[in-house]
C-alpha cells in the first residue's frame, strides 16, 4: 500500500520552484496537474513557472493502492 503523500515546494536562488512529491511503497506511479490540468507523468519532482499561483495535486498509484495530495502553492519571495 502507499504511505502518505507528501508535496513540497522548493524555491531555488534563481526564481524557480521546483515541487518534489514523495511518498512510500513499491513501484510508484507519479503524475501532476496544475488547477486541474495535467502536467507531466511519471517524476516525483517538477520545475514549475516563476510566480506559479495555482493548486497543484500529485498523484501516487501503483498496483495495490493510490493516494494523492493538493496544495497551494504561492510565488516564490
Amino acid at each position: 500500500p502507499i504511505g502518505s503523500v507528501e508535496v513540497s515546494i522548493i524555491c531555488s536562488s534563481s526564481g524557480v520552484m521546483r515541487a518534489s512529491c514523495s511518498s512510500e511503497g513499491d513501484q510508484l506511479l507519479y503524475s501532476w496537474t496544475l488547477n486541474g490540468d495535467s502536467l507531466m507523468d511519471g517524476n516525483s519532482s517538477i520545475d514549475l513557472d516563476e510566480g506559479t499561483d495555482k493548486s497543484i495535486t500529485c498523484s501516487v498509484k501503483n498496483h495495490i493502492s493510490h493516494g494523492q495530495t493538493t496544495i497551494n502553492v504561492k510565488p516564490c519571495t
